[in-house]
């Protein structure tokens, strides 16, 4: 595709779901998913949390002939297993017990759409095998049916894990991974394009700015200074909810360094400080922090954590397994 007609897609899309690129790592990231859209192979978008995959993923649906269509989204890492098949591929009405009406799921719903399977490496195993058979079918049932449905939506997934090291450890299935991985797009993090940062910041700021009415006209010399010399470590969602606080804080014309107060990012810190928001978090991190935090809450019940986290007691023990291994986990 040629720079002109790549602008007149970019003109013709919605402005505020385009991640700003003015480095040369995110022109080609943008450049990669408008030429892939083009396609209906299944697409799997992998970098760090907070790099914008989720808006990646709709910038590629609305270049592609789909453009019209659904766009869903299935949060894998918020859909317990109980509920993972019902929520994707429906139900007839009395399938089980509560099914007082048929429900349409989300691949049907979705028709000739796209669907955004995000955080797919968090998905059981057995959920795994659920969705691989639908994808190699390219078809899926209700439940409590034996009635095909095709599945005619394209196949979008993210992940911010190393799915490679996730199959060669057991905790992703490897035929999945190969089915998944037909055309890859990895989104550098923002301490690898600094040329993004400032624009980026602007960006939120007259985004914030007009939103909550205040006089801000610009960033000061030093405040961009300072958000030079950060490394970023919770990527553009951390800056964006930099900069919508100091937005806040602002009492001048210009957003100052004093607004932007401190920047924090070690575990240790976060783990240490109450006053460090979730929404400054990593995936992982805000994980750990709502397992730990519901942990002592509950004094340890993880049958009380796990109806309070909205999961499966099985998925929490598999994770606080995990996270026992990699040396997180304070709790036994």
């Amino acid at each position: 595709m040629n720079r002109k007609t790549l602008e007149e897609v970019l003109n013709r899309i919605d402005l505020d779901q385009l991640p700003i690129a003015k480095s040369p790592a995110m022109r080609k990231v943008i450049d990669q998913a408008i030429r892939f859209a083009q396609s209906s192979a299944v697409i799997l978008l992998t970098g760090e949390s907070g790099t914008g995959k989720e808006v990646l993923a709709r910038l590629i649906h609305q270049c592609s002939q789909r453009s019209e269509q659904p766009y869903v989204q299935v949060n894998g890492a918020a859909l317990p297993d109980a509920l993972f098949e019902s929520e994707l591929f429906g139900y007839e009405r009395g399938a089980f017990t509560g099914a007082l009406e048929t429900r349409v799921g989300r691949f049907e719903f979705a028709g000739e759409g796209t669907i955004l399977l995000d955080e797919i490496g968090e998905v059981s195993l057995a959920c795994q095998a659920s969705l691989l058979r639908a994808l190699e079918e390219e078809q899926f049932e209700r439940l409590g049916s034996n009635r095909p449905i095709r599945l005619q939506a394209r196949i979008i997934a993210a992940t911010n894990r190393d799915l490679q090291e996730d199959v060669q450890d057991g905790r992703f299935r490897e035929d999945l991974y190969y089915r998944l991985d037909v055309l890859q797009i990895r989104i550098p993090p923002l301490r690898e394009r600094p040329d993004d940062i400032l624009p980026l910041a602007e960006f939120f700021m007259q985004k914030f700015a007009f939103e909550a009415s205040t006089g801000l006209t610009g960033i000061s010399a030093e405040a961009k200074d300072r958000l030079l010399s950060y490394h970023w470590p919770g990527n553009v969602r951390q800056l964006r909810n930099c900069i919508h606080r100091a937005c806040v804080l602002a009492d001048d014309h210009q957003l100052s360094a004093d607004a932007l107060g401190e920047f924090r990012d070690t575990d240790q810190e976060r783990q240490t400080s109450g006053d460090i928001p979730i929404t400054d978090m990593r995936l992982d991190e805000a994980e750990r922090y709502l397992i730990f935090d519901n942990l002592e809450r509950f004094n340890g019940n993880k049958t009380a954590v796990a109806k309070q986290l909205g999961v499966s007691a099985r998925t929490l023990s598999n994770k606080m397994k995990r996270y026992r291994e990699e040396g997180h986990l304070r709790h036994s």
